[in-house]
């Protein structure tokens, strides 16, 4: 679980997000695309 939370805190600080909890708002607003746009997926 721990790998995967800091997967997530890697990601959003390389998207730019230097508040990572202002970042995991801002992804979770559209949680079918953003995140998926985030990793580069879609």
């Amino acid at each position: 679980m721990s790998t995967l939370r800091n997967l997530a805190i890697n990601a959003l600080r390389a998207a730019g997000h230097r508040n990572i909890a202002a970042g995991i708002r801002h992804v979770s607003y559209e949680p079918f695309t953003r995140p998926l746009d985030l990793l580069g997926i879609v």
